[in-house]
């Protein structure tokens, strides 16, 4: 009776554990085999049939959660913002998705929408994400790209104001005073002169070392204080030896807006005896027909003629100022053979990544660097060159 007691005990834990034993997950197999036939649908451009497959895919599988973000990350930097959007709305759109893999696909969303220029998508999402501590700085420099590029200049003004003292390895007073001259640059394409000049003002006052400030005011105050815009002009090349040459030929065009050209040639003469300043042709031009040729020579000689390229310049300089008729035909051929180099064109050159333009930009459009670009002449660019060997 013993033996039948537990051989019935025996068939009855058997077949409980038969019973409640897990079945196989084939549910997660059929989710890999239809996930993996949907990547197949986006990758052929088949993005309707992709769609219906990934959206009837509700249930988080976490083997290919990493895959999406991953393979949605890659279709942005090639430029297919669409299928990157789907691929990460497709992910949050699972309810049973955790709140920190919800918390990075919704990320990603946002830098799909600002690169596809959905700037209005992405600033909502980033502006919530930049109440989480471990997204914070990320979307906040985020919204600052925002509101650089759709140039929302008050806002990004109020939102710098909120942050730490540097942002992207920039001071918050070098971004508050380029606003600042941004939002002063279209109050001048207004004709609102008044306000372009406070503005600007304002940006100097934030950040001392601004040159773009420093430029408008000398802009602004030369239609009716040429004094002060001179002065304005002065301080950028104290502020940055690399100015000189183009602020010089700035000074200089002023003069054509006076009869009375002794403040411009004081300034020059104040100029010309900074150190580190490389020799100017346009200084020594206008001492020379606007004073005499002895302050003009004296100019020259505070040069060492040792240095191969000052003595370059000079020797071109002075033969360039000698009558055609005095010159032979071989120092003739010369001077006009480097006229290019001692032309009045500059380029405009980012020290930070190389850009190169035409026009001075002041943030580059490469980079987006603010003031790391500066203007070069033709014989700079040849000595960068000799100096980069």
């Amino acid at each position: 009776m013993t033996y039948i007691v537990i051989g019935l005990t025996l068939v009855i834990v058997l077949s409980a554990y038969f019973y409640l034993k897990p079945k196989p997950a084939v549910t997660k197999n059929i989710f890999n085999a239809e996930y993996y036939r949907g990547l197949n649908y986006l990758l052929n451009n088949e993005e309707e049939k992709a769609f219906k497959i990934f959206a009837a895919l509700m249930d988080v599988d976490s083997s290919t959660i990493e895959t999406h973000l991953a393979l949605g990350g890659l279709y942005r930097k090639r430029g297919e913002f669409d299928k990157a959007i789907l691929i990460h709305q497709n992910l949050l759109s699972r309810p049973t998705l955790e709140i920190e893999l919800k918390n990075q696909a919704l990320y990603e969303l946002a830098k799909d929408f600002f690169s596809a220029g959905l700037y209005d998508r992405s600033e909502r999402i980033f502006k919530n994400l930049s109440e989480i501590k471990s997204y914070k700085n990320s979307s906040l420099e985020y919204l600052l790209k925002i509101y650089e590029v759709s140039k929302d200049w008050e806002k990004a003004i109020e939102l710098v104001k909120s942050m730490d003292s540097i942002i992207n390895n920039e001071k918050t007073s070098v971004l508050l005073s380029q606003y600042y001259c941004e939002i002063s640059n279209n109050y001048n394409k207004q004709n609102q002169i008044e306000k372009s000049i406070a503005i600007s003002k304002k940006a100097l006052k934030t950040n001392i070392g601004c040159i773009r400030a420093n430029y408008q005011l000398a802009k602004y105050y030369s239609k009716n204080d040429i004094g002060i815009s001179v002065q304005y002009y002065y301080s950028i090349i104290l502020l940055n030896k690399k100015f000189s040459k183009y602020v010089v030929s700035k000074i200089i065009s002023l003069a054509k807006e006076i009869q009375n050209t002794g403040l411009i040639l004081k300034t020059l003469m104040n100029i010309s005896k900074i150190k580190e300043i490389p020799f100017i042709p346009d200084i020594y031009f206008f001492i020379l027909y606007e004073k005499d040729k002895t302050e003009a020579m004296n100019y020259i000689n505070s040069f060492d003629r040792k240095n191969v390229i000052d003595n370059f310049i000079i020797t071109h300089t002075l033969a360039s100022t000698e009558e055609h008729t005095n010159l032979n035909g071989i120092v003739h051929d010369l001077v006009n053979s480097y006229k290019n180099i001692f032309s009045s064109s500059y380029y405009f050159i980012c020290n930070n990544c190389g850009y190169k333009s035409n026009e001075l930009n002041w943030m580059c459009p490469s980079c987006n660097t603010w003031e790391t670009i500066v203007p070069k002449s033709a014989i700079d660019i040849i000595v960068d060159g000799k100096n980069s060997e």
